[in-house]
């Protein structure tokens, strides 16, 4: 059984293939530029597909051109992950289940894949999410705006200010932490002001809740992120599509 999964962002797409139970991350581009080339970037790189998942949180003008070409190239109609109340060892933390973000349902799903541990996911994107699980119980977690949405939010508010092109900080900053121009202090700014956040709510939950959790990385942004944690993490950039497949696999044998 040959199965394509597809994890739709808000500003990015990640997709992966399990042919025969062999798992294979096959990247992650800008959800225009994946949609504008789907036919070199999905079409070209696998065939003989026998059914397609996805995830999104994104937009639903770009859901609808993405089914609509799956549909069209494969006739295949893809099928919705969505957060549940309780599957495949989890469950939800949430009152209402339904509300819980799917990107966050199916991070924790594939953290919970990898370790028996109590662990912590911390996917850095459009939002930067935190979520807490301890033997197979959904905790809670936090919300608060991902380094992207924190440099519009400037560039709206403060119309002279120059905005970072990226979010790779600059070499001159790996020395001197105090930058020398707008677009850098603006990025190192808000990166501490993630990276901070974090590192305080790790500090809490394993006081509040009395143990040591595992830290699971995940987004576009995570790899910056990293380097100012105080705290030893695993960075799986596909951790949404692991969950998928997690997923998928454990309802099929069941």
């Amino acid at each position: 059984m040959n199965r394509i999964f597809i994890d739709v962002g808000n500003s990015r797409i990640k997709y992966a293939v399990s042919e025969d139970g062999h798992y294979e991350y096959l990247g992650a581009e800008l959800v225009q530029d994946f949609l504008a080339n789907i036919e070199q970037s999905l079409f070209a790189e696998v065939n003989d597909i026998d059914e397609v998942y996805f995830s999104t949180v994104g937009s639903l003008q770009n859901l609808d051109e993405l089914t609509s070409a799956i549909q069209q190239h494969w006739n295949i109609i893809p099928t919705q992950l969505n957060a549940q109340r309780s599957c495949c060892g989890l469950t939800s933390g949430y009152a209402d289940f339904h509300k819980l973000g799917s990107d966050r349902w199916l991070a924790m799903q594939g953290a919970l894949a990898i370790t028996t541990q109590p662990f912590i996911v911390v996917d850095a994107g459009t939002a930067l999410t935190i979520d807490a699980v301890i033997d197979g119980q959904h905790k809670g977690g936090f919300i608060v705006p991902g380094l992207s949405t924190m440099h519009n939010s400037l560039a709206t508010g403060t119309a002279l200010l120059e905005m970072p092109t990226n979010n790779d900080l600059p070499e001159d900053m790996s020395q001197n932490l105090l930058a020398n121009n707008t677009a850098s202090a603006v990025l190192a700014g808000t990166l501490y002001m993630s990276a901070a956040f974090v590192n305080q709510v790790v500090v809490d939950l394993n006081q509040q809740l009395q143990t040591q959790f595992k830290l699971f990385l995940t987004g576009g942004d995570a790899a910056q992120l990293a380097s100012l944690l105080d705290y030893q993490y695993s960075y799986i950039p596909d951790l949404v599509l692991h969950g998928m497949c997690s997923v998928v696999e454990s309802v099929k044998k069941s």
